[in-house]
């Protein structure tokens, strides 16, 4: 089944994509089957691939958004839960502030610190780990 070439035949998938963009970590959604999960993600990412093409026309060469759109920084991703649903993720990715830092010159200061753990003696004698 093809997909429509009109950006304005995906009102809903872009109401999900600004749902999701909105939210902190992201949207997601609910279908009974994989079929109907993959058909949305499909929709989804073919909605954003059309805003990228009107995005190439309004904006000039240079300009950040030419040919880009504003959803790329999220990814769709269906996932299925224990109790037969699939769920269509929408999840921004974006560095969460303080993973990332340079790189030091000394990189003993890539050795993970840790305490050691003993173990704990019962009262009557046997031994039990903590």
């Amino acid at each position: 089944m093809s997909l429509p070439d009109s950006v304005l035949a995906y009102g809903d998938c872009k109401d999900f994509l600004e749902r999701a963009l909105e939210a902190e970590r992201g949207a997601r959604m609910i279908f009974r089957t994989s079929k109907d999960a993959e058909y949305w993600r499909m929709r989804c990412n073919q909605f954003r691939k059309l805003d990228r093409r009107q995005n190439r026309m309004v904006f000039e060469p240079g300009h950040k958004m030419h040919g880009h759109s504003e959803y790329d920084i999220i990814t769709m991703t269906v996932k299925y839960s224990p109790d037969g649903f699939h769920w269509v993720y929408a999840q921004k990715m974006v560095l969460e502030p303080g993973r990332v830092e340079e790189i030091p010159e000394d990189e003993s200061s890539l050795l993970a610190e840790f305490e050691e753990v003993k173990l704990l003696e019962h009262r009557d004698g046997d031994k039990a780990s903590s």
